[in-house]
């Protein structure tokens, strides 16, 4: 059953900076909990917590808390991670995409700093995922980029095999 289940599960793979860099995940975590202040302030209009009300009926999304996780997920595999995209953290994954914590490349994503948070950022972001749902169900695949979780873990594996300076140069071509 469960490898059945793992078929039609989609994943997202996230490419981070060189392993350990934590000047970058530092500014990122901070980065995180922008938008978790952001969102709170959002969130506390009443015109626009009406309109993502149905994202928000079984728990309400924390950016700073999904931040940690994807990072301590990052780390984990030495610079990349498998985001399966399910409620909490893939909502919020597919929301920070939005706001360009992670911007994509080929079939992947790479982890980024956002040039500029605004509440109007985090807003649109939020409206679009939002927008997606369809029968009190939410559809961030209809936003983000997918593989299945064999193609996820057989390009993890290329990429923890490759030459790190050479990793890192094709992850800056791909962001230029």
């Amino acid at each position: 059953m469960s490898t059945e289940i793992g078929k039609t599960e989609r994943y997202a793979l996230i490419e981070g900076p060189r392993y350990g860099d934590a000047e970058f995940y530092g500014r990122w975590l901070l980065a995180t909990a922008r938008a978790e202040e952001l969102w709170k302030i959002a969130y506390a209009e009443p015109e626009f917590e009406s309109r993502v009300q149905s994202l928000c009926i079984v728990y309400v999304p924390d950016f700073g808390m999904a931040g940690a996780v994807l990072l301590a997920k990052l780390l984990k595999n030495f610079s990349t991670a498998r985001v399966r995209l399910e409620p909490e953290l893939g909502d919020e994954f597919t929301m920070m995409v939005g706001m360009g914590f992670f911007v994509l490349t080929g079939h992947r994503y790479q982890m980024t700093i956002p040039p500029e948070l605004t509440i109007e950022k985090i807003k649109a972001a939020v409206l679009e995922y939002a927008e997606t749902e369809d029968r009190y169900a939410m559809h961030p695949e209809r936003l983000i980029t997918t593989m299945s979780l064999a193609d996820a873990t057989d390009w993890q594996r290329r990429l923890r095999q490759m030459d790190e300076r050479q990793r890192l140069a094709d992850r800056q071509m791909l962001l230029e």
